[in-house]
Order: structure tokens, then C-alpha cells, then sequence
């Protein structure tokens, strides 16, 4: 398992600007880890009416209130009239709104007509996922007197809308788990749910049963058949961990059930709810084995943060060249790409053992190459085309994608070593949220998501195969709006986890987290803008601005306070390459 340190430390996402500061990117020169979800209730109670609150007050205070979704929203239904409460239709998403301001446009003494205008930074869905929003948000609310008491009265739009400061005060990120299509490996889905509830783990678990959000519908899996339950809520075990009780599991293999497990307990484990994890199902063990209860070392093979080992670090393309930085300098890699003038761009694989590279065509036609092969050794061309960005691996060696005059393309070696194919992927959806071409495209580290750069904005998007092979990209959107378009590279530090350079003075690298969240922008005080490129791992991020390579990692544990220059890189038309 990777050191999640440095990444704790650079996901930076102070609670205070969580979904603040969309306009620009927040820094912060000594970052904390963005606020987990914690077993601790809100840090800001719900407000409750009182008798002295003026219309402007109430109205806050109600916004505040909404926070709190048990019994259909019944903390913020205290502050409307009952006709109100009867007419209003809490359901469906709820806006996460910045800068309210209230006016009022009419008044009397037993009434009162207010308008309220914000910023819309986010959308929470029914099923806590938070999406990034922008955009005005204006609302008009009628309030009359009740025994001398201000009410909201009249009708009062679907579903909810909340004070910025307010979410961050009383919502919580959670990451959920759910399988690959082969129920091999675990795929992040980050949920945002309400703080103020003292049974965290059975909140976690229903929503898992519930089944992942709507934008991963089609690209993962579940263990969990068909009207499975929780039966009560997990419970404490003495002397710690918990207990899981299951029904509706039915006749699942133990192949299946195993996925569940590992469901289960990577969730809690990512919300620092610790084992032993006993789960039981239909009133015997999930699996017979582990009927004393279950670790986390029990499904290690899911690790949804692993990376394959390797012993190749750092390369870097320098004079069209591939080379390996050692202790000493740099080293020509093994093969034409050593030695070549010809390599643009340039990817290695997970475990180090392949790779893929750009290189400048010669003679007529294309103006470029995609040549793939065994790190160290001779590449053969795949694919030629007047442009193609740089190429991403997807979970292994055997998958490379790239964007080639215009059109990803996904490149699949038989794992056997016998065949190949390449498939033209569908990304017509792209357009609908961004216009411009794909200057990027980077796969995710679970192989189901992807981040582009469409037109200097960064896009993220799902991977999905249809029953007949066919590869498209679905559920495009804008992966924040505090970003701008001027993205010029990003690579992916972790499943969760995106680096981005930015044509930009300020906040040249920035990091954004799938979350819904706004990108928050790394140390930058020693960088020479324009950064060109950016590559990062769990442990380090690596940048090349126009003096050269530096770093930035951690150091004895401790997130490192600037960036350090990488002596043998320090060329300005160096351009880092991990795998």
C-alpha cells in the first residue's frame, strides 16, 4: 500500500473553503488534509425559531436548517407555516449556495416578501454525491406572522437549498467502494452525508446497498444481489470492531461474496471505522473461514490504493530523448528511445514494464507516431495521426489510450500476447460540456474514470462498454469551475487524487479531488511559470517550468514546504515521466 501521507497532507482542502472561493483557487502554504467523514456530529447546531428572529433572521436560520435531512427535513419544516410545510417537496437535490444575500421587496406588518440571490458553488444529490455548480441562484419567499412569530409561508421550490458555510459545518465526505465489472478490484464513490447522526456505519452500508451513483451506472459492480438488507443497525463489538448483519444475500458464490466484504470493509476502513469486521449473512457467516470475523488484511488483494511494485523511477524526455535519472545524472533507456530526438510525449506503465510514447514521424504523411513496447526495448508504431496527446496507461500494461487527431482511441494487448486491438472510443457526449479539443486525456488508476483537457478545461468523465465491446465515454462533466481554461497538463496521483498545471502566474499546480470539491492550488512560490508539465504517484508530485524538473514529496514524514529542483533534470525543455 502506498504512503497516503503525502496525499492526506496535499488533498489540502481546509473545511473553511471547502465549496468556498470558486472564482479563484484557495491556497494554503501549510496544507490539512481535507475534513474525513469523522464519527463526531456537526460542528454548528440546527437552528431552531425564536420568538425574537426578524424575517431576514428566520429566512438564515432556515437555510441552516435544511442541513438536517431526518424526518423529511422536520428541523427546517419548524420554520414554515404548516400550509407551507404540507405544500413543500423536500425531495431531490439540494443547492449548496455562497454570498446569500436577502432583500426584502415588500412589507407590512404582518407580511413580508423577500427575494434571496447567491452563488451556486454545488448540487448534492438524493444519494450524497456533490457535483460542482456555478451560476446565480434567485429565489422569492413570503413570510407572515403566526402568534406573533415570523413563518415562511407560500410555495417554496423542490428540494432543498443550504448555506455554504453551513455544509461544510455539517456534511462529511465518505468514499464508498464498489467492484469492477469483474469484480477484481475496488472503485471510489465519494458521497457527502449529513454529520449529525450517531450511526456512521450504518449509514455507510445502506447507502452501499443502495448501489453506486447514477454516473457509474454500467462501469462497476456490486456483491450485494438484489433486495440484500442490513437486518438493524451495525453494531459495536467489545474490545473493538463491528458487527454486520445481512439478509437477502441468498445463494451468492463465495467469489462474490468475498467482493462484499471487501466492500464493506475498505468503506469503513476508509472512515476510520477499524475491524475486526464480523459479517454475517442470512443468520450464519458471510463465509464459513472467517466466522471469528474478518481484517483488512483478509481482502489486501482490493486494495483500491495499491500500485504494482517497481524499481523504475523517475525518466524524463529531454532532446527528444527517454532517459532514467539515476543517483549520478540520467541514463539513456534501453532501445531507440534513448537514443532518439524523435519522443514528444511519454508514459510508463503501472508496474514499470512497458511503454508508450509520441514520437515525431518521419518522412511524408502524419506528422506523428504512437509507438508502444517493452520498457527498455525496441517500441513498435501503432498508430500515426497529425496529433496525438500523450498516452495514459489504464490498469495495467496491456491497455494504453490516447487522443489521436482528435478521437481517443483504446489500445488492448491480449494478456496471452497474441493479439491486439484498437478501438475508436465514442466521446461525442464531450462536447455537450465543453468545446474544444482533447489536449489530454489521462485514465484513472481504477481504469473506470478519465480526466481530459477539453479546450484548457478539465473534464472528468466514465468509462463504459457496451455488451458488444463498444468503448464510450459517458457522464461528462466539469471537473471545477475555479480552475479556468487554461489547463496545459494533469496526471492522476491517486484513484482519488488529480494534478493539474495551469498556464498561470498564481496557483500554477493545483489538486483537485473527485469529491465535487474546488481544486485547491499547491505551493508555488519557487516555481518559474509557465509550468508545462506535471506527473505525480502517491508519494510525490513532479512539475517541469521553464527552468526544468523539480519536486514536491514529502520529507521525514512531513509535506515538503517548497519545491526542490532535480539537479540532473534542470534543462528547460525537460519533461518529467513517471510510471
Amino acid at each position: 500500500m502506498p504512503d497516503r501521507r503525502f496525499i492526506g497532507a496535499v488533498a489540502a482542502i481546509v473545511a473553511a473553503v471547502l465549496l468556498g472561493g470558486c472564482s479563484s483557487i484557495p491556497t494554503d502554504s501549510s496544507p490539512q488534509p481535507i475534513t474525513a467523514f469523522a464519527r463526531q456530529g456537526p460542528t454548528n447546531a440546527i437552528p431552531t425559531p425564536q420568538a425574537d428572529m426578524d424575517p431576514e433572521s428566520l429566512v438564515r436560520s432556515f437555510l441552516k436548517a435544511t442541513a438536517d435531512p431526518d424526518s423529511g427535513h422536520r428541523a427546517a419544516r419548524n420554520f414554515l407555516t404548516t400550509a407551507s410545510s404540507d405544500q413543500w417537496d423536500d425531495r431531490g437535490d439540494m443547492l449548496v449556495v455562497d454570498e446569500i444575500n436577502v432583500f426584502v421587496d415588500q412589507r407590512s406588518e404582518q407580511t413580508v416578501r423577500l427575494r434571496l440571490i447567491g452563488d451556486n458553488v454545488g448540487t448534492l444529490k438524493s444519494d450524497g454525491e456533490l457535483l460542482p455548480a456555478t451560476g446565480r441562484v434567485e429565489t422569492s419567499l413570503s413570510l407572515v406572522k403566526v402568534n406573533n412569530q415570523w413563518r415562511i409561508d407560500g410555495p417554496l421550490p423542490n428540494g432543498t437549498m443550504i448555506d455554504r458555510r453551513q455544509f461544510d459545518a455539517t456534511y462529511r465526505s465518505a468514499t464508498l467502494y464498489f467492484t469492477d465489472r469483474n469484480r477484481t478490484r475496488l472503485v471510489a464513490d465519494p458521497r457527502w452525508l449529513y454529520a449529525g447522526k450517531d450511526t456512521e456505519p450504518t449509514v455507510l452500508i445502506d447507502h452501499l446497498i443502495a448501489g453506486q451513483a447514477a454516473d457509474l451506472d454500467g462501469s462497476v459492480d456490486s456483491g450485494f444481489p438484489s433486495g440484500s438488507a442490513l437486518r438493524g443497525p451495525v453494531a459495536s463489538l467489545p474490545g473493538g470492531g463491528v458487527r454486520v448483519e445481512l439478509t437477502g444475500i441468498g445463494s451468492a458464490s463465495v467469489r462474490d461474496r468475498t467482493a462484499l466484504a471487501a466492500q464493506i470493509i475498505w468503506t469503513l476502513d476508509a472512515a476510520d471505522i477499524g475491524g475486526p469486521y464480523l459479517i454475517n449473512a442470512d443468520g450464519g457467516p458471510l463465509i464459513a473461514e472467517r466466522a471469528s470475523g474478518w481484517q483488512l488484511a483478509d481482502v489486501k488483494s482490493f486494495d483500491p490504493t495499491a500500485v504494482p511494485a517497481t524499481d523504475v523511477g523517475l525518466n524524463i524526455i529531454r532532446s527528444g530523448a527517454l532517459l532514467k535519472i539515476t543517483d549520478s545524472g540520467t541514463v539513456p533507456v534501453g532501445g531507440s528511445l534513448g537514443t532518439s530526438r524523435a519522443v514528444r510525449s511519454s508514459v510508463i506503465s503501472p508496474d514499470g514494464q512497458r511503454v508508450a510514447a509520441a514520437l515525431a514521424h518521419t518522412g511524408p504523411g502524419p506528422r506523428l507516431d504512437l509507438a508502444i513496447g517493452p520498457y527498455g526495448a525496441e517500441p513498435g508504431i501503432i498508430l500515426s495521426g497529425d496529433t496525438i496527446t500523450r498516452p495514459s496507461f489504464a490498469v495495467d500494461a496491456n491497455t494504453v489510450w490516447a487522443v489521436i487527431d482528435g478521437r481517443p482511441v483504446q489500445w488492448v494487448r491480449d494478456e496471452s500476447g497474441n493479439g491486439e486491438r484498437l478501438t475508436t472510443v465514442d466521446a461525442a457526449s464531450v462536447a455537450t460540456v465543453a468545446r474544444g479539443p482533447i489536449t489530454e486525456l489521462q485514465v484513472c488508476p481504477d481504469g473506470v474514470r478519465v480526466a481530459m483537457i477539453v479546450g484548457g478545461q478539465v473534464v472528468f468523465a466514465v468509462i463504459t462498454t457496451n455488451a458488444d465491446g463498444g468503448v464510450s465515454l459517458t457522464s461528462p462533466r466539469i471537473a471545477a469551475y475555479n480552475i479556468g481554461n487554461r489547463a496545459m497538463s494533469l496526471d492522476w496521483a491517486s484513484p482519488t487524487t488529480l494534478m493539474i498545471a495551469r498556464d498561470a502566474v498564481e496557483s500554477p499546480v493545483v489538486q483537485l479531488s473527485i469529491n465535487g470539491t474546488p481544486a485547491v492550488g499547491l505551493l508555488s512560490g519557487n516555481l518559474s511559470p509557465p509550468v508545462r508539465a506535471v506527473v505525480a504517484n502517491a508519494n510525490t508530485v513532479y512539475v517541469g517550468d521553464t527552468r526544468g524538473v523539480l519536486r514536491l514529496g514529502s520529507t521525514n514524514g512531513q509535506p515538503d514546504q517548497y519545491w526542490t529542483e532535480v539537479e540532473p533534470a534542470m534543462t528547460a525543455d525537460a519533461i518529467p515521466v513517471l510510471p
